[in-house]
């Protein structure tokens, strides 16, 4: 059989490959013999009507795809066509939307075939052999489907042993170049590319659907299975990487042995990560730099300790500001990142995030409208009050849309563009472009950032206007 799997079409500035559909491909491979196709329809801008001619031109006897909530809607139209044009066609869905609402999609679409909930490297060769087969699918880990007008679900499928897995391949995306860019601005300039090196959360975030995912498990691939893939990536020509873990500090250790490997092994890429701020201590970020990790990324979310309560981030201010500083003193450029638009948060609330944000001076910053997304523990509690409209789960929703006596949609972003126009005004002055000039010195990532944008419009531009999404 023939198999395309594809990202959904639309446009997008985040110029990531899919990983995820990289690894199915390699599982698919792996297992069965299948030519298997991958389209970044997303990251190539394709429209739904170019999306429809590519997918006529591969005839792919089964196509499988993932959706966000933010795509959800766009995605079912795109595939609708599909249908259309191809009512043979055996269409796969998947993805953290489709984990969530996957009752509520085989109800409402039915041009959708199967269902895999969560990670589907084991269950999707498994759905190849019975399609082929013509046989029932209900041995399949995750699986939901319709039979005979019932709907047939199988829990949510995890892969344990990461290290069993295939390493992606990227040769199936072709030479498209990808990049990192933060708030429109590059950040990359060589080859790029992006490594998971853990799946999953112990944790349980009120905003983030990433627990119930992974079943609050947190699995992480060896160090040395980890430094592999760098390895041949690094003879590959890649340059740059970000680590997309969610918790890639997670276990200490496993990070000091990452590190000492890239380092035992020659390997000289620039590395970008995120971070636990519990876990960030000043020898720890050190020897993360040291190895080539020159950027890391702490979700901050607020400076109220209220507001990290109904977030259930157990986080505190105190402990992001030592991270913050700990990683400056390392020479890593430093993210934060700021939620607003809680429930029990006010505009005061609001501003001292700012404030505490301006103060910590990182060199990047994100400010986030509250989201309310299908699967996250704050979507559970709404539709058990009764607040959630029968079609409110197709879509992602602004938090005001159901608490508007907090704060209007107008007054979150004003906020969050005066929370980008304090970060650049915190450089703004003897101390920090002292900093700054240091960044610069003992950091190859901020050096290239600036060189590659010194001429860029679209940089300079945006740091002209403050950064400001809402203006």
């Amino acid at each position: 059989m023939k198999v395309m799997l594809s990202t959904p079409p639309g446009t997008t500035t985040e110029m990531w490959p899919p990983l995820g559909l990289l690894y199915l491909a390699g599982s698919i491979r792996q297992k069965r013999e299948d030519e298997v196709v991958v389209v970044d329809a997303f990251c190539h801008n394709l429209t739904p009507e170019t999306f429809l001619e590519r997918v006529m031109v591969e005839g792919p006897d089964v196509l499988g795809m993932n959706c966000s909530t933010h795509t959800f809607l766009a995605t079912m139209g795109a595939l609708a066509k599909v249908r259309e044009r191809m009512p043979d066609i055996v269409i796969v869905l998947g993805g953290y939307h489709a984990t969530f609402a996957a009752r509520e999609i085989l109800n409402e679409y039915g041009f959708i075939d199967y269902i895999i909930k969560g990670e589907a490297e084991g269950a999707l060769p498994r759905l190849l052999d019975h399609i082929e087969a013509d046989t029932d699918p209900d041995d399949v880990e995750g699986i939901s489907y319709r039979r005979q007008g019932d709907l047939v679900e199988r829990e949510l499928a995890l892969v344990e042993d990461l290290d069993s897995l295939p390493f992606p391949d990227r040769r199936l995306l072709g030479d498209f170049q990808y990049g990192y860019y933060f708030q429109g601005i590059p950040l990359t300039f060589g080859k790029f590319t992006t490594l998971s090196s853990s799946r999953g959360c112990p944790f349980s975030c009120a905003y983030c659907s990433c627990a119930a995912f992974s079943q609050r498990k947190w699995r992480p691939r060896s160090a040395e299975n980890v430094v592999d893939e760098l390895e041949m990536l690094y003879r590959d020509g890649y340059r740059e990487c970000v680590f997309v873990d969610d918790n890639f500090t997670q276990r200490t250790s496993r990070v000091e042995r990452i590190c000492d490997l890239i380092r035992e092994r020659g390997i000289e890429m620039k590395l970008y990560c995120e971070g636990r701020a519990n876990h960030a201590s000043l020898p720890l970020l050190k020897k993360m730099k040291r190895a080539g990790f020159d950027v890391i990324y702490f979700g901050a979310e607020s400076a109220s300790p209220h507001v990290l309560d109904f977030y259930n981030k157990t986080i505190s201010p105190q402990q992001t500001a030592e991270a913050v500083t700990n990683a400056k003193k390392a020479g890593m450029l430093v993210i934060t990142s700021y939620i607003v638009g809680a429930p029990v948060e006010s505009l005061d609330d609001v501003r001292r995030t700012i404030d505490f944000a301006r103060s910590l001076r990182p060199h990047g910053v994100q400010y986030n409208i509250l989201d309310m997304l299908v699967g996250t523990p704050m979507w559970e509690s709404m539709k058990e009050k009764g607040m959630l409209g029968p079609d409110d789960w197709k879509t992602n929703h602004r938090i005001y849309e159901y608490y508007p006596e907090h704060a209007t949609r107008e007054q979150l972003e004003r906020e969050v563009n005066v929370g980008y126009e304090s970060f650049l005004g915190a450089w703004k002055n003897v101390r920090g472009l002292s900093e700054l000039l240091k960044i610069l010195v003992v950091n190859p990532t901020a050096r290239s950032v600036v060189m590659g944008n010194i001429r860029n419009p679209e940089a300079i531009a945006a740091v002209k206007s403050g950064l400001g999404p809402f203006k």
